[in-house]
C-alpha cells in the first residue's frame, strides 16, 4: 500500500511541476510574432555587424517582443560596451540583456583576430 501512496505522491508532483513549467511559459506565439522576433535580431545584427568598431563575428543576438538578449563574446571591453548601446538603437528595441564576455585569451588589436 505505501508503495501505491508513493507513486501517486510523485505522479502528483511531478504533474504539480510541469503544470506550474506551463503556466509561466504562457501562451504559444503565432507565426507572426516569431517573425517579427527574428526581423528585429536580424536587424540588431546587421546594425552590430555594420559598426566599424565592432567585430560581432561571435555575437549571437535573440528577440523577443522586443527585448533582445546579446551572447558570445567579444575581445575587447570597449565592444563589450558599444554592443548593447548599439542593439539598443535599433528601432523597436525596447531592452536589451547583455550576456556577451570578454574572450580573455583573444590578443587585442590582432590583424587575426579583427
Amino acid at each position: 500500500m505505501s508503495s501505491f501512496i508513493n507513486r501517486f505522491l510523485t505522479a502528483l508532483v511531478l504533474a504539480a511541476a510541469v503544470g506550474s513549467l506551463t503556466a509561466c511559459m504562457g501562451p504559444p506565439k503565432t507565426a507572426e510574432q516569431r517573425q517579427a522576433d527574428q526581423a528585429l535580431a536580424d536587424q540588431v545584427l546587421t546594425a552590430l555587424t555594420s559598426d566599424k568598431t565592432l567585430y560581432a563575428r561571435h555575437i549571437n543576438v535573440r528577440a523577443d517582443n522586443g527585448i533582445v538578449t546579446l551572447s558570445g563574446h567579444v575581445w575587447t571591453t570597449e565592444e563589450l560596451s558599444a554592443a548593447p548601446q548599439i542593439a539598443g538603437s535599433v528601432a523597436g528595441v525596447t531592452k536589451v540583456v547583455n550576456r556577451i564576455e570578454v574572450d580573455r585569451g583573444a590578443i587585442q588589436d590582432s590583424g587575426v583576430t579583427r
